[in-house]
């Protein structure tokens, strides 16, 4: 008998402090028609200095634990998926852990970026499958505005990204009631890695990271947006093509499609190539911005608290990101 990945519970944390787009334009030359505009983020959330991604993790996690009525101890696996760890190493995995109080129970972390719950569910999915773990917790967590470089020069890249978490708890099952996770879908492309990345503290420089290069600004993400916005239409159409192909279903067949929150158009042109009507796309840019591996998670979250996704729909989610990396998700939620 195979067994079904379902998920039982999902939540999220956000900080408290909201950053409008008008506040930026106070750090900046922009303006909230220039962000809104080329983006469809209105405002994103940031932690007060000296947060960790662990934190906001933790806040997530232990809704997603007291929703599916799971104790720390029930978890048998801990799935971390996220860009910004406490340090640079170990992962945010077996802080997780420790923070919890579970038991000493494998956890890892998971390094694809704004692809993280995509990438992350089809690991769990495959822990289950292959019967090493029966409840797992999947958290996506990040912790980005201190990296960002709040000025004019870091424009283009700090009014997009915002803080959040969103947690899953996940559970094997004999798939009698057709519930779970029906099929995966992931790619990467490394001739991308540079197009889209955050090059300093690393290997890959000299020095590792000199006082010249924080001046320099050379510890900030930096971006070439429009191959990047090419590039990412083009994967997310084809990860949709291909579950859906693979597993014989049409886009109207779909209750929900859930789509990494990185710009609206990127989403809008998605949904006008799958001919789907907005309903059924669940968008939150425009309150969160882009919380890189958290964005699925939270969607999911608000999503089920609005009453838009149901136990039964037929979802689907599709990711790009930095990597380059790519995938998708067809479960029966």
């Amino acid at each position: 008998m195979e067994l079904r990945s379902v998920i039982r519970s999902v939540a999220h944390y956000v900080p408290e402090r909201r950053v409008t787009n008008d506040d930026l334009s106070t750090m900046m030359e922009t303006s909230d028609a220039w962000i809104t505009e080329r983006t469809g983020i209105k405002e994103r959330r940031f932690v007060e200095k000296g947060t960790r991604t662990s934190e906001l993790a933790e806040r997530a996690a232990r809704e997603a634990l007291e929703k599916a009525a799971w104790s720390p101890q029930d978890v048998d696996l801990i799935v971390v998926a996220t860009l910004s760890p406490d340090f640079y190493f170990p992962g945010v995995g077996v802080i997780l852990q420790q923070r919890l109080g579970c038991r000493t129970i494998p956890a890892l972390d998971i390094r694809a970026q704004c692809s993280g719950l995509v990438y992350g569910l089809s690991c769990v999915d495959g822990y289950i499958k292959s019967r090493q773990a029966k409840k797992v917790l999947l958290v996506c967590a990040e912790v980005q505005s201190p990296v960002l470089d709040l000025t004019t020069r870091g424009r283009d890249m700090a009014v997009l990204f915002g803080d959040g978490a969103g947690a899953l708890t996940i559970e094997a099952s004999d798939g009698n009631d057709g519930r779970g996770v029906i099929d995966s879908y992931l790619g990467s492309d490394g001739a991308g890695a540079e197009v889209l990345c955050m090059r300093l503290p690393g290997t890959a420089s000299p020095g590792f990271v000199t006082a010249e290069d924080i001046q320099e600004a050379r510890v900030h993400p930096s971006m070439d947006g429009k191959l990047v916005f090419k590039n990412a239409v083009t994967r997310l159409l084809e990860t949709a093509s291909v579950l859906l192909q693979r597993n014989k279903i049409s886009p109207e067949q779909i209750d929900l499609i859930i789509p990494h929150q990185a710009n609206m158009r990127i989403n809008e042109m998605v949904r006008s190539q799958l001919g789907l009507p907005s309903e059924k796309v669940f968008n939150n840019i425009q309150r969160y911005g882009n919380t890189t591996a958290a964005t699925i998670p939270i969607c999911m979250s608000e999503a089920v608290a609005e009453g838009r996704l149901k136990k039964g729909d037929l979802v689907l989610t599709i990711a790009f990101g930095a990597g380059f990396t790519w995938g998708g998700n067809l479960l029966r939620w």
